[in-house]
C-alpha cells in the first residue's frame, strides 16, 4: 500500500523506518530509533508515507507534536489507507484540517486504549485457566499450543532444549558455590545465546540475532532468582501468583524439582549474603600454613618474572612464590623467597602419605524450608476476605467464601511447618583420597 502511495504522489524513494514490535500506544515518534533516524534529517526527504494513522501515532499529544513538526519543516504526511480505505494527506495549512486531524488521532487514541483495556483483561483471565498469557518469551522455553481442562487451545510454555539446559547448569553452578560473575563469564565462555537472541530465534519468522547482545550480571541473577524455574506465573515484582486455594498458577513446564529449587535458594542466600570476612590480596592455597623461618609470619603470594638476557627486558617465564615481606627482621637479613610449586608439590607428596588410606567424605547440605513469609501473606488475605464477606451476599459471598477456605485451607497446612532449618550431613564416600597407597615412613613436617 505504501509503495502503490509512493508511486502515485511521485519523486524518488528514500528509505524505510521499519521499528519492529514497537507500540505506538507507548511510544512516540521521537523515541523509535529507526523513525528518529529520518525525523532528525529533514533536509533528506519531503513525504512522508504510513499504512494507516495507528501507525503513526495513537495519542492527540502526539499527534499535534508530528503535525507541529510537518508545519515547521514544511513536510507532507500521506496515509495510504485513510478513514473509509482512501488515501488520506494532512494540510496544515489551514485550521480546519488541523482539527480533522486532532479529531483522527483521538479516534485512534480511543482504539489503542480500547486494544489495551481487552488486552489487559486476557492477561488477567488466561492465567486462571492455566495458559501462558503472552509477553517476552522468558529464557530456556518456547511458545506452544495444547489443549486445556476446558477443551480450548491455548498457549503454554514448552522447554527448548538448549537455552533450558544452559539454564539448568548455571543453577547446577549456583549449588556448587560459584558466583553470579562466575556463571556469567561461564555462560559467554559457553557462548549461550542471551535471552535478547533466544527470542528473536523463536519470532515468526525469526530475526538475526544481535551481535553485541551479551550477558549480564543482573539477568543471570534475576534468572535464578525467578520461580519461573519450577514453571510458575511470575507478577511484575518476582512473587509467584497463586489460585483461590493458595497453590501456584502453571504457565509452563519446571525446568528443575522442588528439592533442587530449595537448594538453589539456600545457595542463593548465601551468596546474597556474601563473605562477612576481610578480603585478602595476598591469599593462596597454604595461607596461614607457609611461614617464614626467621620471623614466623604469614608468607604471601608473588610473582617472579625472569630475565631474558643480562640486559633483556623482563618478558622471561612467569614464576609463583611464596615470599616474606621482611619488615620484622633484623637488619640486615634479606627477605625470605621460595618457589610456590615445590612447596605445593611437597605438601601434596605428604597429604597423601598422611591421609591416602583414608576414605573421602562429602558435606551434604540439605535444603531447609521457610513457608514464613507466605503464612504472612495467607493471614493478610484471609483477614481481608472474611471483611469483605461479611458485606457481601448471595453468589458474591459464595465466591468469596470459596476463597476464603482455600486459603485457610493452605494456611492451615502450611503452619504445620513454618520453618526448617537447614542440615548438613558429613558422608563418607567409596574412594581414598589415594586409591594406590605405598606405605612408607611418616614424615614430619617443618616450616
Amino acid at each position: 500500500m505504501i509503495d502503490a502511495t509512493c508511486s502515485r504522489l511521485g519523486g524518488e524513494f528514500v528509505g524505510w523506518a521499519p521499528d519492529i514490535d514497537v507500540s505506538a500506544l507507548k511510544t512516540t515518534p521521537w523515541d523509535r530509533e529507526k523513525l528518529r533516524y529520518w525525523l532528525h534529517r529533514p533536509d533528506e526527504w519531503d513525504v512522508m508515507i504510513w499504512q494507516r494513522m495507528d501507525r503513526a501515532v495513537r495519542s492527540m499529544a502526539d499527534m499535534a507534536d508530528l503535525g507541529r513538526y510537518a508545519k515547521q519543516h514544511g513536510k507532507r504526511l500521506v496515509f495510504a489507507s485513510g478513514p473509509g480505505g482512501a488515501q488520506l494527506e494532512l494540510d496544515f495549512s489551514s485550521p480546519m484540517s488541523e482539527l480533522v486531524m486532532l479529531i483522527l488521532a483521538f479516534a485512534a487514541q480511543l482504539e489503542g486504549q480500547t486494544i489495551m483495556e481487552r488486552n489487559q483483561g486476557a492477561a488477567a483471565h488466561l492465567p486462571s485457566l492455566g495458559r501462558w498469557p503472552g509477553g517476552p518469551v522468558p529464557y530456556g522455553f518456547p511458545p506452544v499450543r495444547r489443549m486445556f481442562s476446558d477443551d480450548n487451545e491455548g498457549w503454554w510454555l514448552g522447554e527448548h532444549e538448549e537455552t533450558a539446559s544452559y539454564r539448568r547448569k548455571a543453577a547446577a553452578c549456583a549449588i556448587a558455590g560459584q558466583t553470579y560473575s562466575e556463571i556469567t563469564r561461564w555462560l559467554i565462555t559457553a557462548e549461550a545465546p542471551t535471552p535478547k537472541n533466544h527470542r528473536a530465534r523463536l519470532a515468526d519468522p525469526p530475526r538475526p540475532g544481535d551481535p553485541e547482545s551479551t550477558w549480564q550480571v543482573t539477568v543471570v541473577r534475576d534468572m535464578l532468582m525467578s520461580p519461573l524455574m519450577r514453571g510458575h506465573l511470575v507478577k511484575k515484582d518476582g512473587t509467584t501468583v497463586r489460585s483461590a486455594d493458595g497453590s501456584p498458577v502453571l504457565q509452563g513446564e519446571a525446568l528443575i524439582d522442588d528439592d533442587t529449587w530449595h537448594e538453589l535458594k539456600d545457595a542463593l542466600a548465601l551468596l546474597a549474603n556474601g563473605n562477612s570476612g576481610p578480603r585478602r590480596k595476598d591469599g593462596h592455597p597454604l595461607l596461614g600454613v607457609v611461614k617464614c623461618g626467621i620471623c614466623e609470619v604469614n608468607m604471601f603470594a608473588s610473582w617472579y618474572v625472569e630475565k631474558v638476557g643480562r640486559k633483556g627486558p623482563r618478558n622471561g617465564a612467569r614464576n609463583e612464590t611464596f615470599r616474606c615481606h621482611g619488615k620484622q627482621h633484623t637488619k640486615g637479613v634479606p627477605a625470605v623467597s621460595i618457589l610456590a610449586s615445590g612447596v605445593l608439590e611437597y605438601v601434596e607428596e605428604q597429604f597423601l602419605a598422611h591421609m591416602g588410606p583414608f576414605r573421602r567424605t562429602q558435606v551434604v547440605r540439605a535444603p531447609g524450608v521457610d513457608n514464613r513469609s507466605e503464612i504472612a501473606g495467607l493471614e493478610a488475605d484471609v483477614e481481608e476476605l472474611s471483611t469483605r464477606l461479611a458485606q457481601l451476599r448471595g453468589p458474591a459471598a459464595d465466591s468469596v467464601m470459596t476463597q476464603l477456605q482455600g486459603r485457610s485451607d493452605r494456611l492451615e497446612e502450611l503452619r504445620k511447618t513454618p520453618f526448617t532449618p537447614a542440615r548438613e550431613e558429613v558422608r563418607r564416600d567409596k574412594t581414598r583420597w589415594r586409591s594406590r597407597y605405598i606405605r612408607r615412613p611418616l614424615y614430619k613436617v617443618t616450616a
